[in-house]
């Protein structure tokens, strides 16, 4: 689902449709007769991670297939020959060996209490494997072979987008199915994705501007790239690497080069440009002299700055040693750009949340009551007013 969908009452956002699967899961494996899901969105919208961290946490085994990649043969098995009698007539007959998949699906299932079998791309399937699907949905079996009673079948794909390669689904296929539309926003992306995956904070922070919110998941193309957490998270682990590697910022040409080769020409352009604000900060040298620090005047600036600041202390194995000094900055953020200020203590809870550090915002707090008493219950009450 591109972003003109995210508002669609029959679309949800993906980690709350996570939830709507584990129930699922918990009846398909206690033999209750319910649709299997089927998560559909748009290309690179994190469905198959979504579904990967869900196992992670809840200790489930996951076994992932392209389903409509894979030769017939690894899924249905390959025809052998037996003879049997018929009315008194030696006859020759077809068996089918083992499926690859099924032997994979029996070690998974001794291993853990539960397993979820991944179908993914679902919306690939050809007619071939469509009866094959057909198969499996209706009798829990490929080739008469059955599947573990402990494997819940999960599938993910882009149903109906002819851009992505939709194929069309038996209708039979369809009424057995459960089908959820998704999409992913930006704040649990960055939640409960990008801040603890460590994603560029340039690329984190600028979505977080709602200018640029259009560029997150863009429409999808056939032949030019397009914005998506996927594209951008790749594009993130691309130019921090060669940030570290050259030991600096990248300059504007290839970065815009490189940015075009992910994602749309306008989104690059836009990205470029914020990108040269936010890496011209020096936190280090900010923290050091908060005394003589002023505010940026541009708006942009000081967002971007604010978020480079708590960036940094995402990025420290102990932050307990800038809490001082970054308390005295976020004073004169709360000061003179009361918005920015309360988004600073916002997005410093997120990256506790998301990095398990539960420290830091209790004693920024003692530290801005310290400067301006009741200055903490007021912040408070105003983040939970937002």
């Amino acid at each position: 689902m591109s972003n003109n969908n995210v508002n669609d009452q029959f679309t949800k956002e993906i980690n709350d449709v996570m939830q709507l699967v584990v129930s699922n899961v918990y009846m398909q494996t206690n033999n209750i007769d319910v649709a299997y899901p089927y998560v559909a969105g748009a290309p690179g919208g994190g469905k198959t991670t979504a579904l990967t961290e869900l196992c992670n946490q809840l200790k489930w085994g996951l076994i992932s297939t392209h389903f409509a990649l894979k030769p017939l043969e690894e899924t249905g098995g390959i025809p052998q020959f037996e003879n049997i009698d018929i009315g008194g007539k030696n006859t020759l007959a077809t068996i089918w060996s083992f499926p690859d998949i099924m032997k994979q699906l029996y070690l998974e299932a001794e291993k853990h209490k539960i397993v979820i079998w991944l179908l993914d791309d679902i919306h690939l399937c050809t007619s071939v494997h469509m009866a094959m699907l057909y198969e499996l949905l209706t009798e829990r079996k490929l080739r008469d072979y059955k599947i573990p009673k402990n494997v819940a079948i999960v599938m993910a794909g882009n149903h109906s987008d002819n851009k992505a390669g939709a194929k069309t689904m038996f209708s039979a296929i369809i009424n057995r199915v459960m089908l959820l539309p998704v999409y992913t926003s930006y704040n649990n992306w960055k939640t409960k994705f990008a801040i603890k995956n460590k994603v560029h904070p340039a690329i984190i922070s600028f979505f977080g501007n709602s200018k640029f919110e259009q560029f997150f998941h863009e429409e999808e193309q056939v032949d030019t790239p397009w914005g998506s957490p996927r594209s951008w998270t790749r594009f993130s682990n691309l130019i921090s690497q060669l940030e570290k590697w050259k030991k600096k910022e990248l300059a504007s040409d290839e970065l815009l080069y490189l940015s075009q080769a992910h994602v749309s020409k306008e989104a690059a352009s836009e990205f470029l440009q914020y990108y040269k604000i936010f890496m011209k900060f020096d936190v280090k040298k900010i923290l050091a002299n908060t005394e003589s620090f002023e505010l940026p005047e541009s708006g942009v600036d000081q967002y971007a700055m604010l978020f480079a600041l708590c960036t940094y202390y995402s990025s420290l194995k102990d932050p307990n040693e800038i809490v001082k000094p970054i308390s005295k900055i976020l004073y004169k953020y709360i000061t003179n750009a009361p918005d920015l200020g309360v988004m600073a203590i916002h997005e410093i809870i997120d990256i506790e949340k998301a990095l398990n550090k539960r420290n830091l915002y209790l004693k920024l707090a003692d530290e801005l009551n310290a400067i301006e008493p009741g200055l903490t219950f007021r912040l408070l009450k105003e983040i939970n007013d937002v």
